[in-house]
């Protein structure tokens, strides 16, 4: 006979009880987790807004005031201040405006900060305000959610919970800095602008130090220039009576004909990419082996008025130039020794009569195809500007 034990809980009715109580847990966590997936939400658009305010302050801080040596950046600041804001006011966080406050004593605890960082400072979170302003290059921009910045983030279902709304808030400094150019690569395929032409290392020394003339004066405005000093000293480059005769500083790159069409190509549209690859790895670039660090280039002799045409396209523009320390031989049999690639402007040029001549001044250039080497120690000297995200 069998017997039937009564009252004796089914398997069903325990799992029913168990739903029953796993309910409010898994309601909970489902609340849980879609108010954290809008915290991440929320501080993913703050880094956004932050990277890109960092970035477009610091892209500020540079213009032609910096080659000249301004020790005030007052406007500069100023700029870089507001550059910050409208950026940061285009990338929406939950759909509201971040609110960047007014930080015009440049507080090291305000919204955007503006100041200095070394490049081989891997630390400090928050750029020096203490220093020259000569030497101001990076932008912290600090993006917040609290009841000074439009209210903290609202938890929509963690209140039953006790969990309240959150502040939150991120932080990103961007870095413009000078550097020092070791050599070039080509970009996308585009040509170098590598003028054909080298410069002596104590033509160049007495430049960047300020003790040569200053005729000439560039028009960032208007991208003219005329006659009259702009604070920037100039060095005639070409021709230069370097010692070896019959060469006054041209220089075959990546090709081996000495032709016044070739010479004027580069000087006018850059080296070429087909050139470039006659060089080790497709890249101009001083080796590191040899002390000092240097490449060699053969001279291209004689002074041609065949370029005049080429060098009056290149006034007020920018480019780069070889600085050498050694040359030898003579004619189409110079070699020069280069220590370093210059960047400079152009500023005038004359090839009727005597003298002959072209003439630069240092300057800044944004190019991607320039590899960098170290950061310069003053922004008077040019050279080619790099911008990052640093923190």
């Amino acid at each position: 006979m069998r017997v039937r034990l009564k009252n004796r809980p089914t398997r069903r009715g325990q799992i029913a009880v168990m739903t029953a109580l796993m309910i409010p847990v898994l309601f909970g966590a489902a609340l849980i987790s879609t108010d954290t997936a809008v915290l991440v939400s929320a501080e993913a658009q703050m880094k956004t807004a932050a990277d890109a305010a960092a970035l477009a302050g610091a892209r500020a801080l540079v213009d032609e005031t910096r080659v000249q040596g301004s020790t005030n950046l007052t406007n500069l600041i100023s700029n870089a201040r507001a550059n910050a804001a409208n950026v940061a006011s285009h990338n929406p966080l939950l759909g509201s405006t971040p609110i960047l406050l007014d930080n015009t004593s440049n507080s090291t605890t305000g919204d955007v900060v503006v100041g200095y960082l070394a490049t081989t400072d891997t630390s400090s979170a928050i750029p020096s305000t203490t220093c020259s302003q000569a030497l101001f290059n990076s932008v912290k921009v600090a993006v917040q959610r609290d009841s000074s910045h439009g209210g903290p983030i609202p938890t929509f279902f963690g209140g039953p919970l006790g969990i309240g709304s959150q502040n939150l808030g991120v932080a990103s400094v961007a870095t413009v800095q000078n550097y020092a150019v070791n050599g070039f690569q080509s970009v996308n395929n585009q040509s170098v602008s590598l003028l054909p032409f080298v410069l002596d290392s104590a033509t160049y020394s007495a430049m960047i130090n300020r003790t040569t003339t200053d005729q000439y004066s560039y028009n960032s405005a208007t991208g003219q220039v005329s006659s009259g000093a702009d604070g920037v000293p100039e060095s005639q480059l070409y021709p230069v009576g370097s010692g070896n005769p019959g060469n006054w500083g041209a220089i075959k790159v990546g090709v081996s004909n000495n032709s016044t069409s070739t010479l004027s190509s580069q000087i006018q549209y850059g080296v070429t990419p087909a050139q470039l690859a006659t060089f080790p790895n497709s890249t101009i670039q001083l080796d590191s082996s040899l002390s000092p660090p240097s490449i060699t280039f053969s001279g291209n002799p004689g002074i041609s008025a065949g370029i005049k045409g080429a060098v009056a396209t290149r006034i007020g523009t920018t480019g780069y130039v070889g600085v050498y320390d050694q040359s030898s031989g003579s004619g189409n049999n110079t070699n020069y020794r280069v220590i370093a690639f210059a960047a400079v402007r152009v500023m005038a040029s004359n090839f009727q009569g005597n003298p002959k001549y072209i003439v630069v001044q240092p300057a800044l250039v944004t190019d991607e195809s320039a590899l960098a080497g170290t950061a310069q120690t003053s922004w008077t000297q040019g050279g080619v500007v790099k911008l990052f995200l640093s923190r």
